[in-house]
């Protein structure tokens, strides 16, 4: 047991957010769930100071708004100087930051971008750390799935791809946050790789959907080109328990698939990178 007693998480209200507020809570931690729902402006600083008073630990699992070039390039600047100087006053012990496996090697893609520059302010900012990096959810396949779409074709990368469901990324970042920083990059994936064909005829099988998956040998993941290994770790930390069978069984998958947000998002990026 790490001796925390006291945690904060940002985004707590999100998809990610609220399943870790619910596993620290099963382990015994006070957790405040912080966002603007209750009145937490990381990006102003407002309500940080009284959060933060006593926290032994903060998960950020916040996310950008907007996919908008400027808000990409601000969102995570100015929250990590409000955020890093409310939690060096506040004695905080250890800092983890939910990133993305490839933020350190993929250029190209303006999320990632902004992402790579979260974790450096995380190892500039004194405060002990651990960057989490996660693959990509089973959550966005249909987000993915609408950026590469043209008719009934899903033209996608020729890359290895290891997707995850988010309530295994929520129990890794808790186990995370429990145990002592290591100021540096853990790696969170799911159960196997294959490639994004190899994915996506599987999703599109299993939901039904009649859309061609195919590998397009000029498709980049929303502005990067990939190399073979990408987006996938070596050797993960953290593995995931759920297979993609299971998980469009489940409320998540249902939800997901019933949500045109992240396609909205996706169709966002796809206009600022073409």
């Amino acid at each position: 047991m790490s001796g925390y007693k006291k945690a904060v998480v940002f985004g707590g209200n999100g998809m990610i957010g609220a399943k870790v507020v619910t596993r620290l809570k099963e382990a015994g931690l006070e957790v405040i769930a912080a966002s603007r729902r209750t009145h937490v402006d990381i990006t102003t600083g407002r309500g940080l100071v009284e959060i933060l008073q006593g926290a032994d630990v903060v998960v950020d699992a916040s996310d950008v708004p907007s996919f908008d070039p400027e808000t990409l390039k601000t969102f995570f600047r100015a929250a990590g100087e409000h955020i890093y100087a409310a939690e060096l006053a506040a004695g905080v012990k250890h800092h983890v930051t939910l990133s993305i496996v490839g933020v350190d090697s993929v250029r190209g893609n303006p999320y990632f971008d902004a992402k790579l520059g979260q974790e450096e302010m995380a190892r500039a900012s004194g405060v002990p750390f651990t960057l989490a990096r996660a693959t990509q959810f089973f959550e966005f396949l249909p987000t993915i799935a609408a950026g590469f779409t043209k008719g009934a074709t899903t033209g996608l990368p020729d890359a290895l791809f290891r997707p995850i469901a988010a309530d295994d990324v929520a129990t890794a970042l808790a186990a995370i946050a429990l145990a002592p920083p290591v100021n540096a990059a853990v790696s969170i994936a799911g159960l196997e790789a294959a490639s994004f064909e190899r994915w996506f005829k599987r999703f599109f099988d299993l939901v039904q959907d009649p859309r061609q998956a195919e590998t397009d040998p000029a498709a980049t993941y929303f502005g990067a080109r990939l190399q073979p290994c990408s987006i996938v770790p070596a050797a993960p930390d953290y593995i995931g328990a759920m297979c993609l069978e299971h998980w469009v069984t489940s409320p998540s998958a249902r939800m997901a698939l019933s949500d045109d947000r992240h396609a909205h998002a996706t169709a966002q990026i796809n206009k600022q990178i073409q």
